[in-house]
């Protein structure tokens, strides 16, 4: 009975000091401020003890359009347990922003990251905390249409799952987008290319510069305004998640684009 006693309590100890961490994340993403919200991270990280350890890291960083970027973070707080088998538990946030370059959030959506069971196994899962945006988000949504002629595709936001390559040992053979482009070369598809260079993932739209450019010297006409849009996308600051057979890096999207030109233009 004590024991459960003391698990009991243990557990609404754990669930209160977290609580009062995700409040005070919640507070700072409600003032719209990405430096409030650095701050605020660094802040538990400097409070780091040899009992909790706090961490945080940026995975996804780099421009929409217009100076608008997405970003994506990643923070933990590490847990030594007493008296348990297991020596920490890890508990895993996640807080996507949309933000301008000068700090300014147009969108926040903080989740937590927790294993729930089924069909007898465990699974992670997200659990919303908060999530809000501002008339800001409407601002990028019109910017985006104006440059690419097409809606701002909110489910594509955020995608970390897709990576430029031509070869990768993780997938032993091509990416998976890398075989689609095979594909619509095959078929000279140059419709379904030009869907892709308006794409909110800038891997896909690497894929679509790629495809475009090997049409065109195979002769396949584009009109001109595809490739002032392949130049916009290769002024994009930021990164994108690349694959070089058995090595994923971030690779900046202006270096990319450089690269693939490169290719193109060899005789």
């Amino acid at each position: 009975m004590k024991r459960i006693i003391y698990i009991i309590l243990l557990t609404f100890s754990f669930t209160k000091v977290f609580a009062q961490e995700e409040e005070k994340l919640h507070t700072y993403c409600q003032n719209f401020k990405y430096q409030e919200i650095e701050d605020c991270l660094n802040d538990f990280q400097k409070k780091s003890t040899d009992k909790i350890k706090y961490k945080w890291r940026t995975v996804l960083e780099r421009e929409l359009v217009n100076d608008f970027f997405e970003q994506d973070i990643k923070f933990t707080k590490t847990v030594k347990k007493e008296e348990t088998v297991l020596n920490y538990t890890v508990y895993n946030y996640n807080l996507k922003l949309i933000k301008k370059k000068g700090g300014d959030i147009a969108f926040y959506k903080l989740t937590r990251l927790k294993n729930v069971k089924s069909n007898g196994e465990w699974i992670p899962k997200e659990m919303v905390l908060s999530e809000n945006s501002n008339k800001m988000m409407r601002e990028l949504e019109s910017a985006f249409e104006k440059v690419y002629s097409q809606p701002l595709n909110h489910n594509e936001l955020f995608e970390s799952g897709i990576v430029y390559g031509r070869i990768c040992g993780r997938v032993r053979g091509v990416p998976g987008y890398r075989g689609k482009l095979n594909q619509l070369l095959n078929s000279k598809d140059s419709e379904e290319l030009v869907k892709w260079l308006k794409s909110t993932v800038v891997e896909i739209q690497l894929y679509a510069i790629d495809g475009i450019l090997t049409l065109r010297k195979d002769g396949v006409v584009f009109d001109k305004s595809i490739f002032k849009l392949i130049d916009i996308i290769g002024n994009k600051k930021g990164f994108a998640k690349t694959c070089r057979r058995c090595t994923h890096n971030d690779e900046l999207i202006k270096t990319i684009v450089e690269k693939i030109k490169k290719e193109h233009t060899k005789i």
